[in-house]
């Protein structure tokens, strides 16, 4: 049996569910993209230094300059000390790690060894030389500059990363007796070191995508996880009885029934989400405040606004599942409904209900002051509706400036990308190579990423 294995995860967009998505009484829609987080996770001979009773997780990530951490745990008195060796900030990974140590609460020795890799879809391509794998099955994009300084193209980048590194740990250290990933695991792990990394709360989309593929999601309680997050071990992180007390409360949680909702989905035949990425610039913490305070200072305004929003959503939703019916019971008139995308078959009735969200969202920026579909971005959309083989778009996500969502139809697609270089509207908009990705993180032959 090799000593080493791999594993990917995808990325994701919102394409249904701004801001509702906080509220664990609404579902949201979540496509996940073919832009992936990669890891290989090796063995290592155990160092014979003068730290004998430390054990080892140094990860590296080669596609970017100083792209390398090492996490040392020593047990002293009783207490698991965690360090990076070189005193190198890298909270996502820090908090990955210690939390899957602190879940595993391992009795022996390890020396692992991580090696992270990104698709291109994930940030800038600017200053980038391609290398490819021995096989040539993989090719990734080697940047000139640290992971800080490339600009990321918001598609979940900090969710993958969490969650493929889980996949690998909890896999290495638990693995499953059927040998399949442990799924709901992974999951709750992985939504706990992501929120810790942020040091807040957050909804938990992008790394139930990233987990479990394209669904329909709705969010967890965050009473679930709020009174772990506030352990005084994170205070007095050396006293080891208050690590004891944590780990005990963290697999009790971790091992417990989540109530949240993460029923798979995949877009109807022959429609594709094409993602656009936008030369602006948005700080979705700012958009996400600014609206939460709206929502609680204004409720006569925005439980109306919300529930209007949400039935815009569910009609989104509705109106993907009608569309699959279509297939499977008219594929013939399907094709031709979909190639003429004539108003009296139910293609209509998904361009309306985008249309429907889009109208909301716009009320939304109005009555809260956050710039969730700005004006700049209401041109761009309506600009795509001209276009041939749009369904229509929206800004995915929190909104801003970062992004565009388009559905398309698939035979359309590469013609819309190439047409619309030609035309002024379209100028800051870099379209992004990537399909629908209906699975979560897998399982990947790691001799696909030698060489690199």
């Amino acid at each position: 049996m090799s000593s080493r294995k791999a594993y990917s995860a995808p990325g994701k967009a919102l394409l249904a569910g701004g801001y509702l998505v906080l509220d664990p009484a609404y579902n949201s829609y979540v496509t996940a993209l073919s832009a992936r987080m990669h890891v290989v996770i090796e063995v290592q001979e155990n160092e014979s230094d003068t730290e004998k009773d430390a054990s080892l997780v140094k990860v590296v990530s080669p596609q970017f300059e100083g792209g390398e951490w090492e996490f040392r745990f020593n047990k002293k008195e009783g207490a698991q000390q965690i360090v990076e060796s070189n005193g190198k900030n890298n909270p996502f990974l820090q908090a990955t790690v210690s939390t899957v140590i602190a879940y595993i609460n391992p009795t022996e020795k390890f020396n692992l060894h991580l090696t992270i890799f990104s698709d291109p879809g994930y940030h800038s391509q600017e200053n980038t030389r391609p290398k490819y794998s021995i096989n040539g099955k993989r090719k990734f994009l080697y940047h000139a500059g640290a992971i800080n300084e490339v600009a990321k193209t918001g598609l979940g980048s900090s969710a993958g990363l969490v969650v493929v590194v889980t996949t690998a740990l909890l896999n290495y250290f638990k693995p499953a007796e059927d040998g399949n990933l442990n799924y709901n695991t992974i999951h709750n792990v992985a939504q706990i070191s992501h929120c810790y990394a942020q040091k807040k709360i957050g909804s938990g989309f992008d790394v139930a995508a990233a987990v479990y593929g394209s669904i329909i999601y709705r969010r967890f309680q965050p009473s679930l996880i709020e009174n772990l997050l506030q352990h005084p071990v994170f205070t007095d992180p050396r006293n080891a009885d208050l690590q004891q007390d944590y780990a005990l409360k963290l697999q009790q949680t971790v091992d417990s029934n989540w109530d949240f909702n993460h029923a798979p989905c995949t877009l109807p035949a022959h429609i594709r989400l094409l993602m656009g990425d936008i030369q602006g610039g948005s700080e979705t913490p700012k958009l996400v405040s600014k609206i939460l305070k709206w929502k609680k200072d204004k409720p006569e305004e925005s439980e109306p606004l919300y529930r209007d929003l949400n039935n815009a959503n569910e009609s989104l939703i509705h109106s993907l599942a009608e569309l699959h019916q279509f297939y499977t019971s008219d594929m013939s008139t399907y094709l031709k409904g979909i190639a003429y995308l004539s108003e009296n078959c139910k293609f209509f009735h998904l361009t309306e209900a985008i249309k429907n969200i889009r109208s909301n969202l716009r009320k939304l920026t109005e009555l809260s002051g956050a710039a969730v579909e700005p004006k700049e971005q209401t041109k761009l959309l309506d600009d795509c509706n001209s276009l041939h083989g749009s369904l229509g778009g929206v800004v995915p996500g929190a909104g801003g400036y970062d992004a565009i969502s388009l559905l398309v139809v698939d035979d359309s697609a590469s013609q819309l990308c190439t047409g619309s270089r030609e035309l002024e509207a379209f100028k800051q908009v870099t379209w992004l190579t990537l399909q629908e990705e209906q699975r979560g993180t897998i399982a990947e032959n790691y001799k696909d990423y030698l060489g690199l």
